[in-house]
């Protein structure tokens, strides 16, 4: 079986047990429930215990299935009484992702637009909760701008080198997360220009645990 790693959805965060997850919410850490994985050949149980949550199980079953799916041989999850085949899961992820995608139309109004960014997570700092991570870039928020969460908008500062405070440029391109409910501007300025490998370079010290798209 993989070794359990910690996930993140669009409002869970999957903490590592001995034989699965812990869910907790991803912002509040509040209990959600729990998924125990145990494997046998190439089959999987899986069990989600989770109460009264049934929207937590949900988006919690669909993470632990893609990553099983993702990172091990398993052809079968048996779950609920019922059987998830690879080939029917891999179909329905397919259609799920082309659903999320997004076009450079659907940010007409966001790519170019001049922006003020004020840095709370300097370039060199490390996360609040998570020390581990170390900021390469610098990464703040637009204030007045409300992002898909609820909160103002993150942005990502490419090009100074030196921790900021602040930082005036222009979105140069925004990163489409397929299982969080926010985007992240990546911000630099005006007439800079990077390819999305170099963004995906640039921020994976954090965009590596989720899956996403860049729009340039």
């Amino acid at each position: 079986m993989m070794p359990y790693r910690e996930m993140k959805t669009e409002t869970l965060l999957l903490q590592p047990a001995e034989n699965g997850w812990t869910a907790v919410h991803k912002k509040y850490k509040t209990y959600y429930g729990s998924l125990a994985c145990e494997a046998e050949a190439d089959i999987v149980r899986l069990s989600a215990i989770f109460g009264e949550n049934a929207a937590a199980r949900k988006e919690a079953v669909e993470a632990a299935l893609r990553e099983i799916f993702t990172n091990t041989a398993a052809q079968r999850v048996l779950l609920d009484g019922g059987e998830i085949a690879r080939e029917a899961w891999q179909k329905a992820e397919d259609a799920r992702n082309a659903a999320l995608h997004r076009t450079r139309a659907d940010y007409a109004d966001v790519l170019g637009r001049p922006v003020h960014c004020v840095m709370d997570r300097p370039l060199g700092s490390r996360h609040p909760r998570y020390p581990d991570m170390l900021y390469t870039v610098n990464y703040g928020c637009v204030p007045g701008v409300l992002a898909g969460d609820g909160a103002e908008q993150d942005v990502y500062v490419l090009g100074p080198t030196a921790p900021l405070e602040t930082f005036d440029g222009v979105v140069i391109a925004v990163i489409h997360r397929f299982d969080d409910c926010e985007d992240k501007w990546v911000v630099a300025e005006a007439g800079a220009r990077y390819t999305a490998e170099d963004i995906r370079a640039a921020v994976a010290f954090q965009e590596k645990y989720y899956r996403s798209e860049i729009l340039l």
